[in-house]
This record gives C-alpha cells, sequence and structure tokens, in this order.
C-alpha cells in the first residue's frame, strides 16, 4: 500500500498490519460525521444560491430543454464545468481541513 493511503487511513482510524486491519470506531465515526456535516453545509449553500436566484442553472450551463429541441451553448456549459471544478477543489479542502481536525483531535 502507498505511503499516502497508510496515512488517509490512519486519519480515520483504519490501520492495515501485514496480517490484520484495526478500526477505531470513535475515530471513523467522528471523521463521518465530520464529512456529514461538510457536505450538508455544501449542500445548504448551493440550495440557498439556486433560491434566491444567484445560480440560474439553464444560462449558467448552456443546456436548455424544451418539448422538441435540447440546445447546448458548448462556451457557456464549458464554464460552468471548469466553475464547478473550482468549486469541488474548494469542497475537497474543506474536506482535508476537516480530517486534519480530527486528526489534532
Amino acid at each position: 500500500m502507498a505511503e499516502q493511503d497508510k496515512d488517509l487511513f490512519e486519519k480515520i482510524g483504519i490501520d492495515i498490519g501485514k496480517d490484520k486491519i484495526n478500526i477505531d470506531i470513535n475515530q471513523t465515526k467522528e471523521f463521518f460525521n465530520t464529512l456529514k456535516q461538510t457536505f450538508e453545509g455544501a449542500a445548504e449553500n448551493i440550495q440557498k444560491d439556486i433560491s434566491e436566484g444567484k445560480v440560474d442553472l439553464g444560462e449558467n450551463m448552456g443546456i436548455k430543454v424544451d418539448k422538441e429541441n435540447i440546445n447546448i451553448d458548448l462556451a457557456k456549459t464549458k464554464n460552468f464545468i471548469e466553475e464547478f471544478g473550482r468549486k469541488i477543489e474548494s469542497f475537497l479542502g474543506d474536506i482535508d481541513k476537516a480530517v486534519d481536525n480530527i486528526v489534532k483531535k
């Protein structure tokens, strides 16, 4: 197993040895609870932005669908995917911070 993978497992309470696997239930549970809270916070922010009209999915994604046609604006779709990628990177950064906080406890 790669050292990077081993470090990640240790952070979430899983120790994988040559002949055995030890799981620290409390540490693993804390990791998943923190992860859950992070996901819930991100989902709430996205839902809030959509409900406040900050995000117009049809306009921002460049995809419009009606009964007869599907129109795709590739430039808008590319921009949406790039922006979505940046948000995912930010979200993963938040998860990394949450993992680090768990490790420090």
